[in-house]
């Protein structure tokens, strides 16, 4: 079965998934608000069937906006699916966190030493993560030192093989009038390929239909008629019939295709300034804690 986009990362996503936008701090935060921090506010976006558990709009949003800007991020630098599966993650973490400290107030362990020194040492923790990402947020990297990045790793930038970027509809049932009804609506509203993908696909997780990048030569070891299909179409196309493969029958859209070679720079640009600002945060992050140990002589 071909590996559908939710399975696999290009460089781009592994380079996105570094900034951890899942459930860091949750914990703090709560402790903070059971301290008597400010009120949540906004929808709540989940009740527990007893009302007990409530997670609020603000609460998640604050959770996320923290988490990007210790990355020095913006919303609008995540994928779309991704920050929503990040906010689902974050909304149950949540709920979950808050049931936990019910619990544990029910056994009245707010009372106990070791949470309200706790309490302390996480405010402790979250001024000083705020502290850290100001002060490292500050880096930049320039259009002149991506291009001379480029220019010094062309081996880095260079693809050893066409790749197709496609998008599948999978009928695994040897339904023929569904793989022909499915053909002809994608072939009539090729823009709406996801819909019948939605409608008409049998594989599993397969989202919109969108895979990967997939290299020629490798798709032509596991579906050699997909490969061959696509090797003489066009992006936006529709492959005018229905393909099987083994006991597999595909209907296939191409949503990009790329030569082999060196990529253009304007293409890679981005993922170059990302991997280049991550570089360098790090190491103005640790001239940063140094710089703070000899002010105030930690040894």
């Amino acid at each position: 079965m071909i590996k559908y986009r939710c399975t696999e990362k290009k460089m781009e996503d592994i380079m996105k998934n570094k900034i951890k936008l899942g459930i860091i701090a949750v914990m703090c935060t709560l402790a903070l608000a059971c301290g008597g921090g400010s009120k949540p506010s906004g929808k709540v976006l989940f009740e527990s069937p007893d009302k007990k558990v409530k997670v609020y709009e603000s609460e998640v949003n604050n959770e996320i906006q923290k988490n990007l800007f210790s990355q020095g991020l913006k919303e609008s630098d995540i994928p779309k699916d991704q920050l929503e599966a990040t906010r689902k993650n974050i909304i149950q973490s949540i709920a979950i966190t808050k049931a936990m400290a019910l619990e544990g107030k029910a056994k009245k362990l707010d009372s106990d030493k070791k949470y309200t020194e706790s309490i302390e040492m996480a405010k402790d923790n979250i001024l000083a993560t705020l502290n850290v990402a100001d002060q490292v947020n500050k880096v930049n990297v320039t259009d002149e030192e991506a291009k001379k990045y480029y220019d010094a790793n062309p081996a880095a930038f260079t693809r050893p093989d066409d790749v197709v970027k496609l998008q599948l509809i999978g009928i695994t049932s040897g339904d023929q009038a569904k793989a022909d009804a499915a053909l002809k609506e994608a072939t009539a509203n090729p823009n709406n390929f996801a819909e019948a993908v939605k409608k008409y696909s049998e594989i599993p997780n397969a989202g919109t239909g969108e895979t990967n990048d997939l290299p020629l030569t490798e798709l032509a070891k596991t579906h050699a008629p997909v490969a061959e299909a696509v090797k003489a179409a066009q992006k936006g196309q529709v492959i005018n019939s229905v393909i099987k493969v083994n006991n597999e029958w595909y209907i296939v859209k191409v949503l990009d295709k790329a030569p082999k070679g060196l990529v253009a720079y304007d293409k890679v640009k981005d993922m170059i300034k990302n991997q280049l600002k991550i570089q360098k945060r790090q190491e103005a992050n640790q001239k940063y804690v140094q710089e703070i140990a000899d002010k105030y002589n930690i040894k």
